[in-house]
């Protein structure tokens, strides 16, 4: 009887220490995070970088105003809207050798993409490429489109790319 009792209690004592375990695991701030919605979110345009030759690159910050984090995952939409709303432009996913993962924004930080264009520039011939003045991002798993005033100028016949979605701050 006395090594029945000598077995049985450090079976029970594990068994305790391993639920303790994964109890305290499924409350951490680790735990997996709930998709974002429209309403957690609040998103700007960033300080924009240019380059030679009229290459220009905007980041888009999407920062979590909710109570606690949620999940983003993939490219977002990006179309270039004229001043009555109109679409003119569609950007398409800039391609990467590296795999897309889901970023998780804790409460109150942020998550980023880029936006990729040519706004004509050195060496460019013609005319001076249109700017548009209103950006609509859409965001993957939320329907409702985020609407900016954020004028943006580029030339016809060149990419327009956005990469994946970035957790933190753009660089």
């Amino acid at each position: 009887m006395s090594t029945t009792v000598r077995i049985v209690l450090p079976v029970v004592a594990i068994s305790l220490a391993l639920a303790q375990g994964y109890s305290s695991r499924a409350s951490s701030p680790t735990a997996i995070a709930r998709a974002c919605t429209h309403e957690n979110l609040k998103v700007k345009a960033g300080e924009g970088n240019a380059a030679m030759g009229g290459v220009r690159e905007t980041p888009f910050i999407f920062t979590n105003v909710s109570s606690s984090s949620c999940t983003l995952e993939g490219y977002p939409g990006l179309e270039l809207l004229n001043e009555k709303g109109i679409l003119v432009k569609r950007a398409t996913k800039q391609k990467s050798d590296e795999g897309v993962a889901a970023v998780t924004i804790e409460a109150g930080k942020t998550a980023w993409f880029n936006l990729n264009y040519n706004a004509g520039g050195a060496g460019y011939m013609g005319k001076p490429c249109p700017t548009y003045s209103k950006v609509k991002i859409t965001v993957p798993g939320i329907t409702q489109p985020f609407v900016l005033r954020e004028e943006i100028q580029t030339c016809k016949g060149t990419d327009l790319t956005v990469t994946a979605i970035s957790a933190g701050a753009p660089d």
